[in-house]
């Protein structure tokens, strides 16, 4: 199975990208996965004595989970590079026998399940009229989006089997009921894909975070006392990964224009980030007050992360995408005005890393083509881990700048590699570059 695009115009824009028809299937089919490993950061110091407990603790969590569903434990060990990653091997895909009782959940329930989460009741769309709590049941994503919540009859519309599981709640609580349903509606007993449940484990000292973005964070190599820019800090895993490096030495200044978005990231202030409602894209301004609040002088940063909006196709697992054609040619507009107001903001010498969470050519190489072209005062530079791939080799890029980039491409679990967990992330891409002196 592949992903399926709404848009032909989508399908037919992307596979542009890549020169090589088999390259591209193998991408679209890989996407429909979920990654075998679960990856989490650790927020602490490097040689914390707090972090051989930490990880202890989370082994011990592991172990109930494992144990109260009867599966064998979790291999659990630190990334060989990323000192803070923890990586957890999931298992799949299981081959499982189905039962009578059918469940239908929604598209975005479906696909965490697929990621170790179990279903709660507000994302059950479809349950037999029969249904109580105990039953054992199967559970089905809907693909097509078109189940209408309290569906009782069987659903013949696309749906994706993704597990078996316990019903903790009756029919009648579920559609019938006048309150708010929250809560766990089906215990995944037998999910296809076995992952652990994150719900629980996330502290303030644990979070989740894929491979790459950690990388990400690894690639701009913030140094304590510098003053570092996000500047599409939301959700806020990077701005609070940038201040757990540098400590109480140095201030990181996390900025977005959504003001709901800000107000979800202040449960992760820390006394040396300062996050503001703001445009980056209008960040600089020649006569700013000099203040720490927007906007700002020309070069005040010493090192800046644009971690762009992007349409966001290197996201797993993805049965179904609907974007549109003008809504994928909108990002490189936005991005190119965020990269060029990082180079107006960036201190001679200064560090900047680009990254998206997508696939496309457009979002990616040719951004760093482009800057390179309209900014001789930036280079390209290599990062100080090279864990991700080289470019695309339909890219204007030189040959040696190809391989300063780090494509993340999923596709390779095709090939042999050893190191499987670098290879079997979301598709990502991240480039590093310094303003010369």
């Amino acid at each position: 199975m592949i992903i399926h695009f709404s848009s032909d115009d989508v399908y037919q824009a992307l596979k542009l990208s890549y020169s090589n028809d088999e390259h591209f299937k193998q991408l679209l089919e890989v996407l429909t996965l979920p990654p075998l490993y679960t990856t989490l950061r650790i927020n602490s110091v490097e040689n914390d004595p707090d972090n051989n407990i930490l990880l202890e603790e989370i082994q011990l969590h592991l172990k109930k989970q494992t144990d109260a569903l009867c599966r064998p434990e979790y291999n659990m060990f630190i990334h060989p590079v990323l000192k803070d990653c923890l990586l957890i091997q999931n298992r799949g895909p299981k081959t499982i026998d189905v039962v009578d009782k059918e469940i239908i959940v929604d598209l975005s329930c479906g696909m965490a399940v697929l990621r170790g989460a179990h279903v709660f009741k507000v994302g059950i769309m479809g349950a037999p009229m029969s249904l109580r709590a105990g039953d054992v049941v199967s559970v089905y994503a809907d693909l097509d989006g078109h189940c209408l919540k309290g569906t009782a009859t069987c659903y013949s519309n696309q749906k994706l089997f993704v597990g078996n599981g316990v019903a903790h709640v009756s029919r009648s609580d579920l559609f019938n009921s006048q309150t708010l349903q929250s809560g766990i509606g089906i215990l995944m007993t037998h999910p296809v894909y076995e992952a652990p449940s994150l719900a629980e484990m996330l502290t303030v000292r644990i979070s989740s975070q894929n491979l790459p973005s950690i990388a990400c964070v690894y690639a701009l190599d913030p140094q304590e006392g510098e003053i570092i820019l996000d500047m599409c800090a939301a959700p806020g895993g990077k701005t609070t990964h940038i201040a757990g490096l540098i400590g109480d030495k140095g201030l990181v200044i996390a900025l977005d224009k959504s003001s709901q978005r800000v107000k979800k990231m202040q449960t992760l202030k820390k006394k040396n980030i300062e996050m503001y409602v703001f445009d980056s894209t209008k960040a600089w301004c020649p006569s700013a007050d000099g203040s720490n609040r927007p906007p700002y002088s020309p070069e005040t940063f010493d090192r800046i992360l644009v971690d762009a909006p992007c349409s966001a196709l290197g996201q797993r697992p993805c049965y179904k995408n609907e974007i549109l054609l003008n809504q994928l040619r909108s990002y490189p507009v936005i991005q190119h005005q965020l990269l060029k107001t990082a180079v107006k903001l960036l201190k001679p010498g200064g560090v900047m890393v680009y990254s998206t969470c997508t696939i496309t050519k457009e979002e990616n190489e040719d951004q760093v083509s482009r800057l390179l072209a309209t900014n001789p005062q930036i280079e390209l530079i290599h990062t100080p881990y090279k864990l991700g791939g080289d470019a695309l080799p339909t890219c204007d890029l030189s040959s040696e700048d190809k391989s300063k980039v780090q494509r993340f491409d999923p596709s390779f679990l095709y090939s042999d590699d050893k190191d499987l967990y670098n290879v079997d992330t979301i598709g990502f891409f991240i480039a590093k570059f310094q303003k010369l002196k």
